[in-house]
């Protein structure tokens, strides 16, 4: 009975001290190229764009091969997600702007004020401030 008892708590500590080790692997640091967060203003010809996505691919004609990131405009304002963000290097910025957050249709997309609009930015790890001016005409 007694030998049984010390085996229980062999096992819990043992069963503990596993568990430990295992958290700690996966709060360690990810792999992979640093990722940095970037947030600024977008404008569609002087206006704060209500709604839409910034789309930030790596210019893999530039050397960029790095993994591609996505940012939130609302309100006029865009960020990046901080566990998400792009890579240093050139990038591809593709714009999505929404003329409102609501859709016009149930089950639809908002309005669009502009699509895939192109330009080309460059991340490093001073740039956290990145500000778009959007001059085409609403669609």
């Amino acid at each position: 009975m007694k030998y049984q008892l010390m085996k229980s708590k062999l096992y819990c500590w043992l069963s503990l001290m596993v568990s430990c080790l295992f958290l700690t692997a996966c709060g360690a640091s990810s792999s992979g190229p640093e990722r940095f967060v970037l947030s600024g203003e977008v404008l569609h010809n002087g206006q704060p764009v209500p709604a839409g996505q910034v789309i930030l691919m790596p210019d893999t004609t530039k050397g960029n091969q790095g993994p591609g990131a996505v940012g939130t405009i609302e309100n006029g304002y865009w960020h990046t997600d901080p566990e998400k963000g792009p890579v240093s290097g050139p990038h591809i910025a593709m714009l999505n702007g929404y003329a409102s957050t609501e859709a016009t249709i149930p089950g639809g997309d908002p309005p669009m004020l502009f699509t895939e609009y192109k330009t080309e930015i460059e991340v490093t790890k001073d740039a956290s401030d990145v500000n778009f001016e959007v001059t085409v005409k609403s669609k």
